[in-house]
């Protein structure tokens, strides 16, 4: 059962939040239409907060408008899956290059989201909203925001699949934990080998958590 906030939202936000974290649960191999009705319900809002919100979610990519059927949530194949992967990989290591112009707050900012995941581990969706913040910010480090853009338009995917990854299989999150450490020394000794050597292993692990090889 998914929590309701415990802060004081609007009802668009109270919705957003609940509906996100909820499209995120969802199995990526299988596609859902979503009824304003029962989302109203298990919201605790009306319908005009939750067609608020799914508009906004809409924009971000999390949903599609289907005519005469409503919201749908489309499915994530394994293809679909590995070519986000390689997507990411490509993106990501480009992002590393200008490793030498990369300031240690930006370092430390990625650290500190790695301390924030660590404190998430029972919150499966928390955790890959901050493990997407972590390579989101990484990527705009590199300073394209044509790049980054094109990132951000992977982020509903990256969530559904990053989901599926951590409560698959027991470990994973402290694996991603060790990953992500491991991409953060490379960064702080400006070894850019060892940087891509590292997004290239997390990717693989993230590859074989999700779809088993």
């Amino acid at each position: 059962m998914i929590e309701m906030p415990t802060t004081t939202l609007s009802a668009p936000e109270t919705a957003y939040q609940w509906l996100k974290s909820y499209i995120a649960g969802l199995p990526r191999d299988e596609e859902t239409f979503l009824n304003e009705a029962v989302l109203a319900k298990s919201t605790r809002t009306s319908r005009t907060p939750v067609r608020e919100a799914l508009l906004r979610l809409e924009a971000e990519g999390f949903i599609k408008r289907v005519p005469h059927k409503g919201a749908y949530v489309p499915p994530i194949s394994d293809p679909d899956v590995r070519a986000i992967l390689q997507a990411r990989s490509v993106v990501e290591k480009w992002a590393v290059l200008g490793l030498d112009d990369m300031v240690e707050a930006q370092i430390d900012a990625l650290q500190g989201l790695i301390d924030q995941q660590r404190e998430a581990q029972d919150d499966p969706a928390r955790f890959i909203e901050l493990d997407t913040e972590f390579h989101t910010l990484m990527v705009k480090t590199g300073g394209n925001p044509v790049l980054a853009d094109f990132y951000a338009s992977l982020r509903q995917r990256q969530l559904r699949i990053g989901v599926l990854a951590v409560t698959k299989g027991s470990g994973r999150a402290e694996q991603v934990l060790g990953e992500h450490q491991a991409i953060v020394d490379a960064l702080r000794s400006r070894n850019v080998e060892s940087a891509h050597d590292a997004i290239d292993s997390h990717l693989n692990s993230t590859r074989v958590a999700i779809i088993g090889y």
